[in-house]
C-alpha cells in the first residue's frame, strides 16, 4: 500500500486586527494611552 503524503502544518499566528496595536516607534504590541502615546516607550502615535 502506498504511503499517504505528509500534510503541511496549518499556519498560525496573531490576527491582523492587532496591527493597530503595534507601536510604529518601538514595534511592541501595546495599548495607546489616553494621551495618544505608546504605553511601552512613550512615543506619540498618529
Amino acid at each position: 500500500m502506498p504511503e499517504e503524503p505528509e500534510r503541511p502544518e496549518p499556519e498560525g499566528g496573531d490576527p491582523a486586527c492587532w496591527l493597530d496595536q503595534v507601536c510604529p516607534a518601538c514595534g511592541r504590541l501595546t495599548e495607546r494611552t489616553a494621551a495618544g502615546r505608546c504605553a511601552a516607550c512613550g512615543e506619540p502615535w498618529d
